[in-house]
C-alpha cells in the first residue's frame, strides 16, 4: 500500500513539474512571438504611411495638379524599370509629398513611402487614372509647314476674371501666336463622346467631350467647328474638332472681346458634389505636348 502510495504521489509530482515545465515554455513562446510580432510592426511603420481618409485629402490641392512634367515622366520610367503600376507610384509620391511636386531636383521617388491601400486611397487612384488614363494628344496640331510653334501658354489656373462679375479661371488659356481667328486647328484630347456642343456666353463655341474613365474635356472659344459634329456623337483622340477663335462674352456670335485662344479644361465628377470638379491642365498639356497629330496649315 505504501509503495502504491508513494507510487502514486511521485507519478503526479512528475505530472505537476511536466505542466509546470510547459507552461513555462508556452509562456516563453507567446512572449517570443509577441516580441516578433512587435518588432516587425515596428520596422513597417517606416515603410508605410498611415491612410489618409478620402474626406481629409485636400480636395484643392489635388485640383491644382502641382506636379512637374519631368516629374510625370520621371514616375513613368521608375513604374516600368520596377515593374509597379504608374498610378500607385503616383499616388504614394504625391501623398509623400503633399500633392506638390513642382520641384523636380528635390523629388526622390526611392525615398517614397508606401501607403496602405484601402477604399480611400483606391479612390485617389481612381481620380487620377480618370484625369490622365485617356489623354494621348496636345490639343494643338503640328504644323508641317512652320519650323516654329505658333502658340504659347502659361499657368494660367485661379487667374482672376472679371466678365460676369469676379470669378476665378478653371483652365489653360492656350494663345495664338499671331492672333489670327480660324487658324490653328483643335483636336481631341481623347477618345470619348461629345457631351455639350455649341455656345455659351462665357465659353463661345465651345465642344465638351466625355472620355472613357470619366474625365470631362472642354474646348472653348472655338471660331468654327469642323465638319458635322453633334451632341452623342462618338469622337476619337486627335480627331479634328475646329479651329482657335475668340468667341463669347456676349450673345451668339460675339467675337473680338478678347485675344484668340483656346480654353482648355479638364473636370471629373465626383460623389456628393452636384457640379464637375475642375482640374489645373497646364502640367498635365506640358507632360503631353511633344504628342501632337500632324497637320498642313
Amino acid at each position: 500500500m505504501l509503495l502504491r502510495k508513494y507510487g502514486f504521489n511521485y507519478k503526479k509530482r512528475i505530472r505537476r513539474k511536466y505542466k509546470s515545465n510547459s507552461i513555462i515554455k508556452q509562456t516563453l513562446l507567446i512572449i517570443m512571438l509577441l516580441s516578433l510580432i512587435s518588432n516587425f510592426c515596428i520596422s513597417r511603420l517606416y515603410l508605410i504611411r498611415e491612410p489618409i481618409a478620402i474626406k481629409s485629402y485636400d480636395l484643392e490641392a489635388i485640383a491644382n495638379f502641382h506636379i512637374h512634367n519631368d516629374v510625370l515622366v520621371a514616375i513613368e520610367d521608375y513604374a516600368i524599370e520596377e515593374e509597379k503600376d504608374f498610378y500607385d507610384v503616383l499616388v504614394n509620391t504625391m501623398i509623400h509629398y503633399d500633392f506638390s511636386a513642382l520641384d523636380e531636383d528635390i523629388i526622390d521617388l526611392n525615398k517614397v513611402k508606401k501607403v496602405k491601400q484601402n477604399n480611400e486611397y483606391e479612390a485617389l487612384v481612381g481620380l487620377y487614372q480618370m484625369i490622365l488614363e485617356d489623354i494621348r494628344f496636345f490639343p494643338i496640331a503640328y504644323n508641317l509647314n512652320s519650323q516654329y510653334e505658333e502658340y504659347y501658354y502659361g499657368d494660367t489656373w485661379l487667374a482672376s476674371r472679371s466678365y460676369g462679375g469676379e470669378r476665378l479661371h478653371y483652365g489653360t488659356d492656350i494663345m495664338d501666336s499671331n492672333n489670327t481667328r480660324g487658324y490653328l486647328p483643335i483636336v481631341s484630347m481623347t477618345d470619348g463622346v461629345v457631351e455639350n456642343i455649341g455656345w455659351l456666353e462665357k465659353g463661345g463655341y465651345r465642344i465638351g467631350v466625355r472620355a472613357p474613365s470619366g474625365a470631362y474635356f472642354y474646348y472653348a472659344h472655338l471660331y468654327t467647328y469642323t465638319g458635322d459634329i453633334n451632341q452623342g456623337d462618338t469622337i476619337k483622340a486627335g480627331e479634328l474638332l475646329g479651329f482657335m477663335g475668340d468667341s463669347g462674352y456676349g450673345e451668339e456670335g460675339t467675337i473680338g472681346m478678347f485675344d484668340v485662344h483656346l480654353h482648355m479644361g479638364i473636370s471629373v465628377p465626383l460623389k456628393h458634389q452636384s457640379e464637375e470638379y475642375w482640374v489645373n491642365p497646364y502640367w498635365i498639356l506640358r507632360y503631353i505636348e511633344d504628342n501632337k497629330i500632324n497637320f498642313w496649315y
